[in-house]
């Protein structure tokens, strides 16, 4: 055991809910009832995975009682974990990976997940964790219904994972193996113990946005000869054309554009032309871009401030990752929702456009912390930035039908 075990097991095995925490576990919940009988949801567990992940996403936020944000937070990763594949590898590297190919076959996913069952071997496997961890809780004099509690959630937490394991392998499994039992319980200490929900947060915006009533209204916009001479003598080309290095290598991981900060702006403006009904941009518009554009960037900060730091770009590993996942779930979030032929035609240029805008704002969010390369953290803040505006569009499209 852990030093500490103790603290952290008792603190998510009592955390108590608000009022508004509770409904939102129902709220939740009600979302895979769409398509599924109760009884599945019943059989799967998943009422007590979400209370367990809701108990630690509230532990990590350091809150006190579980708040419906936590809950919020914690589904977000749930309809992650049912709808990817090689859920193993979550933790390949020691922390969760979100770029998790999306499974192929999602209708009847909850259905193929409960004809997964378990043999003697894996059974035994599970119940001597749980039971080494009740019996460690009650030595330490844990309430009863708090260690109740914690073996219920974790049974329905590990059980879930491992049967994802064995639904995608490339030859489905429909068999818990005792390996399986082994990862998934691995997964759920670090849910436990390590947990950062920042990709939770993340999660949870990259979902607020995969709607099609929001890339609906990002228009296809054309820009006047007199804007792309604007845009080439602004500071950002400037900016550009300085940098040591070429951009290739970042297109190749991140699928932004060859320049940019240029296409920063370029994203922004179709953010903008959705706001505003604006299809063509001219160089006198493009003055009121601008202010919108610096006012989201930077915030209260001067856009000078980056100019002495810009010169050289650095990702941590993880942080490079985790863009370059971005990329691919917005491009998968448009060609679900549009089909493959209608993303040609009409969204080609518009994801290395919202790529290059979220690493801008990375970029800039990196140089205010005066850390020296982009991490988890500085995208997280940028796509956080991005996904509240895209998330106006939806209001926009609502109130246009009234």
């Amino acid at each position: 055991m852990f030093t500490g075990t103790f603290t952290d097991l008792a603190e998510i095995a009592s955390k108590k809910y608000d009022k508004k925490a509770k409904v939102e576990l129902e709220k939740q919940l009600s979302f895979f009832s769409q398509e599924y009988s109760k009884e599945t949801i019943k059989q799967l567990g998943l009422p007590q995975v979400l209370m367990f992940l809701s108990a630690a996403t509230a532990k990590s936020n350091a809150h006190k009682n579980i708040e419906s944000a936590d809950v919020e937070e914690a589904f977000a990763f749930l309809r992650f974990l049912v709808s990817r594949d090689f859920v193993e590898e979550i933790m390949l590297k020691g922390y969760f990976n979100i770029g998790l190919r999306l499974s192929d076959n999602l209708t009847g996913r909850l259905d193929n997940l409960l004809n997964v069952k378990g043999d003697m071997r894996s059974k035994n496997n599970l119940d001597g964790k749980v039971n080494r961890l009740v019996s460690f809780l009650k030595e330490q004099k844990l309430d009863h219904k708090h260690v109740t509690r914690i073996e219920v959630e974790m049974r329905a937490m590990i059980l879930l994972l491992a049967r994802l394991i064995a639904v995608s392998k490339a030859k489905p499994e429909y068999k818990v193996s005792s390996e399986a039992i082994d990862t998934s319980y691995d997964i759920v200490r670090y849910l436990i113990f390590k947990l950062d929900t920042t990709k939770f947060k993340i999660l949870q915006n990259l979902y607020s946005i995969d709607d099609k009533k929001v890339w609906n209204k990002i228009p296809r916009i054309t820009f006047d000869q007199s804007t792309h001479d604007h845009l080439s003598s602004t500071a950002y080309a400037e900016w550009e054309s300085n940098l040591p290095e070429s951009f290739e290598a970042l297109k190749k991981h991140l699928n932004c554009s060859l320049r940019p900060f240029i296409a920063a702006i370029h994203g922004f403006c179709e953010i903008y032309g959705a706001k505003k009904d604006l299809t063509r941009v001219s160089s006198q518009e493009l003055l009121f871009i601008l202010e919108d554009f610096e006012r989201l960037v930077f915030g209260n900060s001067n856009p000078l401030l980056i100019e002495g730091y810009l010169n050289r770009i650095s990702f941590t590993t993880e942080g490079l990752e985790l863009l370059g996942s971005i990329s691919k779930w917005v491009t998968t979030i448009i060609i679900t929702k549009f089909g493959k032929d209608e993303f040609v035609l009409s969204f080609s240029s518009t994801v290395p456009r919202q790529i290059s805008l979220l690493f801008f704002m990375a970029l800039v969010e990196q140089v205010k912390s005066k850390e020296q390369k982009i991490t988890v953290k500085h995208v997280a803040i940028a796509i956080d930035k991005w996904a509240s505006q895209l998330r106006i569009l939806t209001s926009l499209t609502e109130n246009s039908l009234h």
